[in-house]
């Protein structure tokens, strides 16, 4: 075996651990689909707080881009403004996991004083631009 035939090994090697090293720092590195639970919750909380102090469209500011175009500022305040149960104090009741678009995601749940499960609120954070934000809201339905 020849010198140059072993530096052009050494070199297909280093190259071949530079990629590999890349390929995993890029894994580890990737942001994952869920916040911590706190970080969620507090996301979550923010939004509803600027809904029951009367100001949907500050709440509808500080969601993700994919909730702006899958619901408009105009729908959003109306659907807020016509829904009785944000206008009384939520409660958090839990955290789960949901898969939205094939990828795990954390959904936080509210309800109502009345407890009764019809005035339950469902938030779901996503990332958007680095930001958690809330990125799916599921209102009750009229009561």
């Amino acid at each position: 075996m020849s010198v140059s035939n072993s530096k052009a090994r050494l070199i297909v090697l280093v190259v071949v651990l530079i990629a590999g090293v890349l390929g995993v720092a890029a894994l580890w590195l990737k942001p994952g689909t869920q916040p911590s639970e706190d970080a969620g919750r507090q996301v979550a909380d923010s939004f509803l707080k600027l809904i029951q102090e009367g100001h949907p469209e500050q709440a509808w500011d500080v969601t993700t881009a994919e909730f702006k175009s899958a619901q408009g500022r105009e729908s959003f305040v109306a659907a807020v403004k016509k829904t009785e149960a944000l206008r009384g104090e939520l409660h958090f009741v839990s955290t789960q996991t949901v898969t939205v678009q094939e990828q795990p995601r954390s959904e936080y749940l509210f309800r109502g004083a009345d407890n009764t499960g019809k005035s339950n609120v469902r938030i779901v954070i996503g990332l958007d631009q680095g930001t958690w934000k809330v990125d799916i809201c599921v209102l009750p339905t009229a009561l």
